[in-house]
């Protein structure tokens, strides 16, 4: 069952705008139910209520009926009406707090970029995305943005120990093709191992044309790199950079 700010409910914020109205049009409440067409004994209660936000799901034939024996209108409400349709839907908000779930289980950094993916992704949507598929799809790009981050961090350890400056191009091109192997030895092992051989001597020519392969980082860079892979679960997205 849906929880009940997902759904409409007639606030006192829009209580206090309808009182706001009827005073603006001098009547009192016992006037206003009058005018209404609510002349029976205690009708003044039904406007009360919509006035401290307490009456339950108020039909929309209501609060037309006291709007017009106030002489207003819906515009005069529209911005507290569209504050609320212009809401994610029940289905993407249910899906969104699945997804902010994972935030105590994630690093901060990690936890920031899944949130901008999966906000991207949501409004790219037409849809909504089911809650269930919604939440896998975050954990898949949570569990690859941490294995990215665990790449860079050992980037950056090699580097350290060969005592290369990570602001010179030694340093930017080992950092390329850190990425460049991450991304051929995940997807052969997300099943295109045909292509590996190729891809492998693709890049193995290229880091030897750039004269990486002959740094003594270069060999300890790229049996670690493998180990990690070998570590990570295979089902993220990769977000390798080729």
């Amino acid at each position: 069952m849906a929880d009940v700010e997902e759904r409409f409910g007639f606030t006192p914020e829009m209580g206090r705008r309808l009182r706001a109205l009827r005073l603006r049009a001098g009547l009192t409440q016992q006037e206003l139910a009058v005018l209404m067409g609510r002349q029976g004994k205690g009708n003044h209660y039904v406007v009360g209520g919509l006035e401290r936000g307490t009456f339950e799901n108020p039909t929309l034939g209501l609060v037309a009926d006291y709007l017009r024996a106030c002489r207003a209108s819906f515009v005069d409400i529209a911005d507290l009406l569209e504050a609320y349709t212009s809401k994610p839907t029940v289905l993407e908000q249910r899906g969104y707090k699945r997804v902010r779930s994972l935030a105590g289980k994630l690093p901060p950094e990690v936890w920031d970029a899944v949130r901008r993916y999966d906000g991207k992704v949501t409004r790219s949507r037409r849809k909504p995305e089911p809650e269930g598929k919604r939440l896998s799809r975050a954990e898949a790009y949570a569990r690859s943005q941490d294995a990215q981050r665990r790449l860079d961090e050992l980037v950056a350890e090699e580097l350290s120990k060969a005592d290369i400056d990570s602001a010179s191009v030694t340093a930017f091109r080992l950092r390329l093709y850190a990425h460049k192997l991450w991304g051929v030895l995940n997807r052969t092992k997300a099943g295109h191992k045909h292509k590996l051989k190729h891809k492998l001597e693709e890049l193995n020519r290229w880091a030897g044309e750039s004269g990486l392969s002959s740094l003594p980082v270069f060999a300890p860079l790229s049996a670690r790199i493998t180990q990690l892979v070998s570590a990570v679960e295979p089902d993220g997205p990769s977000s390798a950079r080729d």
